[in-house]
C-alpha cells in the first residue's frame, strides 16, 4: 500500500510539473483563401481526426452541423470546399437527416499540409486539443511548452493570409483542460442566442451561489420576459442532460 500511495503522489507531482511547464492558447483567426472563411453563420464543425501521409498530405475528418434550411446543403458545402485550391480531394456524408432544426455531416478531406494552420501549429511543438470552424472563423485550442510560445505566435502572424481575431493565453490546469474539451461539444449543440444567454447570465452572477441576480433581473437586462429566460435555460439544460448516459 505504501508503494502504491507513493507512486500516486509521484504521478500527481509529475502531472503538476507538466502542466506548469506549459501554456494554454486559444486563438481565433480568419484565414483568407481557405474554405473556412466561406462558411455561413449557420455552419459549425469540429475536427475529430487528422493523419499525415509520407507525401506531406493532411487527411482531416470533421463533424459539421448546419442549422436552418435543408435545401441542397451538401451541394453548398461542396461548392465552398472546391474553391480552396489546397484541397486535393474530399467526401461529404450526411449522418443525421431526420432532425427538423439541423443536419449533421461527416466531411473528410485530403489537403496540402503546408497550407494548413494545423501543420504550422504542430511544427512548433504544440498539442492541439480542439479545433473548430464557426461563423467563418477558425478556432484553435492548443497546449504549448512555455519556451516555444513566442515561436507559435510568430508562425501565425508571419502568414499574411491569416489574421488573428482573438487571442487568449492562460496557465494550464486540469479544470481548464476539461472545460476546453467539453466546450466544443456544447457549442455545436447551442445556438448563438443560447450561448449569448449563458455568457450574460454568467457575467451577471446568475450561476453564483448564492445568486447575484435572479431570473427576473436577468430578464430585465436582456429585455425579455422572465418566462422567456426560464424556458430558454430549460432548453439549454435539456440539451446538456441529453449528453449524459
Amino acid at each position: 500500500m505504501l508503494s502504491l500511495t507513493y507512486n500516486w503522489k509521484a504521478f500527481k507531482l509529475l502531472k503538476k510539473y507538466e502542466l506548469v511547464s506549459h501554456k494554454y492558447i486559444n486563438v481565433m483567426v480568419s484565414h483568407h483563401g481557405c474554405w473556412s472563411e466561406l462558411t455561413s453563420v449557420n455552419y459549425i464543425d469540429t475536427l475529430i481526426n487528422i493523419e499525415y501521409s509520407s507525401f506531406e498530405i493532411l487527411k482531416a475528418s470533421r463533424i459539421a452541423m448546419i442549422r436552418g434550411s435543408k435545401e441542397n446543403i451538401k451541394g453548398q458545402i461542396k461548392n465552398i470546399i472546391t474553391k480552396d485550391r489546397s484541397i486535393i480531394d474530399f467526401d461529404i456524408s450526411e449522418i443525421v437527416s431526420d432532425n427538423n432544426k439541423y443536419s449533421i455531416y461527416l466531411i473528410s478531406m485530403l489537403q496540402e499540409a503546408e497550407n494548413t494552420m494545423i501543420s504550422k501549429l504542430r511544427a512548433k511543438g504544440t498539442s492541439i486539443i480542439g479545433t473548430t470552424i464557426r461563423d467563418g472563423k477558425e478556432i484553435y485550442d492548443v497546449i504549448v511548452p512555455r519556451d516555444v510560445k513566442t515561436l507559435v505566435v510568430d508562425a501565425i502572424m508571419k502568414d499574411d493570409r491569416v489574421k488573428i481575431i482573438n487571442f487568449v493565453e492562460k496557465d494550464v490546469n486540469e479544470e481548464l483542460i476539461f472545460k476546453v474539451i467539453s466546450r466544443n461539444s456544447f457549442e455545436m449543440l447551442l445556438t448563438e442566442k443560447e450561448r449569448m444567454l449563458l455568457r450574460k447570465a454568467r457575467e451577471l452572477g446568475y450561476f453564483n451561489v448564492p445568486r447575484d441576480r435572479n431570473s427576473q433581473e436577468l430578464a430585465k437586462q436582456l429585455g425579455v420576459s422572465k418566462m422567456n429566460i426560464s424556458f430558454s435555460l430549460r432548453k439549454i439544460l435539456k440539451k446538456i442532460s441529453d449528453l449524459i448516459d
